[in-house]
């Protein structure tokens, strides 16, 4: 499924916009903070930015000199008035930058990303046909760098997803079901274990298997994690062969 990075201010339209993009792509949501674009620029890796600017009284251009800078590769969609669309073109090369002026229907946005990623409808069918012969991986950890290292090692096999947190997880998960989750057991906020709990109280997710991703080799941690009935677990730092075949094995 082709991704997209939706930079925009959190608000009732922006939720709408992705609820409606969600249905054809596999959408992450962020902030117009600079930082945390540059991080989610490394980590999703998107085929397509979408910066709405709606409710945004100034963008700050840092965003689109970023885009150009190290992503140089990845189209541009703004959405906003006729000046605000004016004002970023001259960051961007022309055939990567695009714009709808407001006001424009979901409808008219989902049909543009369309065209911008997959060229006509037959393109878009056999490239979902594609992606849908891989299985669907989201990895739960709060360490940016792990994500990333991950992610790489293992999109060329399977569809990939990140999370930074177990909340942040569940609503991924409404979006788009994984068939297995690598999950680390030592996070801030909602822990490994209390994450696995809460995705296990979730009728639909009961079955599908979890690898917990620890760097505590003690006994009595090893011996918590496994009461859990995980499907695996692995210590870090992780091993790139030990990792590819335990998840083979517990995908067949």
């Amino acid at each position: 499924m082709k991704k997209i990075l939706l930079i925009g201010e959190f608000n009732n339209l922006l939720e709408n916009l992705n609820m409606c993009l969600t249905r054809h792509f596999d959408v992450q949501l962020c902030s117009e903070s600079i930082e945390l674009i540059k991080g989610m620029l490394k980590i999703s890796r998107p085929d397509l930015v979408i910066v709405c600017c709606t409710e945004i009284d100034d963008i700050n251009t840092k965003i689109f000199m970023e885009l150009v800078r190290n992503n140089s590769n990845i189209n541009t969609l703004v959405i906003g008035t006729k000046d605000e669309c004016n004002k970023y073109r001259e960051y961007l090369p022309e055939k990567r930058f695009m714009c709808l002026t407001r006001p424009v229907g979901s409808e008219v946005i989902i049909n543009k990303c369309k065209e911008v990623l997959f060229g006509t409808d037959k393109d878009e069918g056999v490239m979902e046909k594609i992606n849908d012969s891989k299985k669907n991986i989201l990895i739960i950890d709060d360490s940016a760098l792990m994500l990333r290292n991950t992610k790489s090692l293992l999109e060329n096999k399977y569809n990939v997803s990140v999370s930074i947190s177990g909340e942040q997880a569940l609503k991924l998960m409404e979006k788009k079901q994984p068939d297995l989750i690598l999950l680390d057991y030592d996070m801030p906020g909602w822990n490994g274990k209390v994450t696995f709990e809460k995705i296990r109280e979730i009728p639909e997710y009961k079955d599908i298997p979890i690898i917990f991703l620890t760097g505590i080799a003690d006994k009595e941690h090893i011996t918590a994690v496994l009461h859990l009935n995980p499907a695996g677990y692995i210590l870090k730092p992780i091993s790139s062969e030990k990792l590819l075949s335990t998840i083979a094995n517990v995908i067949k």
